[in-house]
């Protein structure tokens, strides 16, 4: 059995990584670059050229720098995602890119703890806590090997802290992991867990009545954290596009856990005007909001608060979107009107050590996903490291 990361050993985002078992090719993710990433996506014998007869695509999460490049698979080819993941996407299609909803549309679904046939493959889909809802890390046996792919991770989240156990419980006798490591080279304090970020939220909103949030509509674990961060009594608000979403999520997950009931979630109309005046909000906005809400942000410019909960890369440096700063322009001048709240969809170096050692692989964990992969040095043992380089064939014995 062997291994190619045909890219993504030393960077983030944009991975495609390959496990070959005879005739057999297993592939994870086919992502888009990042933005200032100039690694070109290399033709891939069986998945973007060649036969794939013999091939199978598993998607971690629908993060574009994960899903990105679909639309050069070869037809044919057998896609998996996670089942809420897959509706998420496809509502997401619907508002963005319906000429690619038939590609979508064909994605096969599967749920937390399956096992997935592909070839000589089995393939178990362990449900993890990132910031795309619905994300998995792939614990992948064939020929007497056990390959643990992490995908994209952390632990600060609505759901990391099960994943000790569950790794405990479901990755034993694993011979390789295939980490992602992210966060090694970025700078600044270890992430805060959603559930501090929603204490800060609350405490900014009891002094504010009318609050603006700006972050992914997918990170369904934000929104949940500001739907209780809101204060009893004031409206949540978005546009039928995010409500749509929260409605899918209520509907399959909202019964299992408050977390992510959003019942009371409403999407704007004039008709809530004179309740919002009079009771206060928070709402959901984006850089390329419609009229209607555009409407809503003039009414309240002078009179708010406008969170930023995302990454702060994209307000400057290689990655910086110039539309998400002139939207933000007017509000970032003044301190009173505007804050920046976020925490990492990825796990700092003391939870990659702490997966390593949970796993305790027996032969040793291979970087991916990361800038400088070099620095697994600082809390990976030398002897358990191995570093490959993009295109590489490395044989998993």
């Amino acid at each position: 059995m062997t291994l190619t990361i045909h890219r993504g050993t030393d960077q983030i985002g944009g991975c495609v990584t390959e496990i070959t078992s005879g005739k057999y090719r297993l592939f994870i993710d086919i992502g888009k670059n990042l933005p200032g990433c100039k690694t070109a996506l290399p033709p891939v014998n069986g998945l973007t050229t060649g036969d794939g007869s013999n091939s199978f695509l598993f998607l971690t999460h629908y993060h574009g720098d994960h899903i990105g490049n679909l639309d050069k698979v070869l037809p044919g080819i057998p896609v998996y995602l996670g089942e809420t993941a897959k509706a998420i996407q496809l509502t997401l299609a619907k508002r963005t890119c319906p000429e690619k909803l038939p590609m979508f549309e064909r994605i096969e679904t599967f749920t937390p703890g399956a096992h997935k046939k592909a070839g000589d493959f089995t393939v178990t889909t362990l449900m993890i806590d990132h910031s795309a809802f619905d994300a998995y890390m792939f614990l992948i046996e064939c020929e007497g090997c056990r390959v643990l792919h992490t995908g994209d991770f952390r632990m600060h989240g609505q759901r990391g802290s099960k994943m000790p156990g569950m790794l405990s419980s479901y990755a034993s006798n694993v011979d390789y992991v295939i980490c992602e490591g992210t966060m090694l080279s970025r700078d600044g304090a270890p992430p805060i867990s959603e559930h501090e970020l929603q204490r800060r939220a609350k405490k900014m909103m009891e002094t504010t009545p009318n609050v603006f949030v700006l972050c992914s509509s997918t990170n369904i674990d934000r929104i949940s954290a500001f739907y209780h961060a809101n204060p009893k009594g004031r409206y949540f608000i978005c546009d039928s596009y995010q409500k749509e979403i929260l409605d899918e999520i209520t509907e399959e997950h909202g019964k299992k856990t408050e977390c992510y009931d959003f019942k009371y979630a409403l999407s704007y109309g004039l008709n809530l005007d004179k309740r919002m005046d009079e009771n206060g909000f928070c709402m959901l906005v984006r850089k390329n909001n419609n009229r209607l809400v555009k409407n809503v942000l003039d009414k309240y410019k002078d009179n708010c608060l406008m969170i930023y909960s995302m990454w702060d890369g994209y307000l400057d440096g290689e990655a910086k979107d110039q539309k998400l700063c002139d939207f933000l322009a007017p509000y970032r001048d003044n301190p009173d009107r505007y804050k920046e709240l976020h925490t990492s969809g990825h796990a700092p170096p003391e939870d990659l050590k702490r997966l390593f050692l949970t796993v305790n692989p027996n032969k040793g964990l291979i970087p991916i996903h990361s800038e400088k992969p070099e620095l697994f040095r600082k809390i990976i043992p030398e002897d358990k490291l191995f570093f490959i380089r993009d295109r590489e064939v490395f044989q998993l014995t």
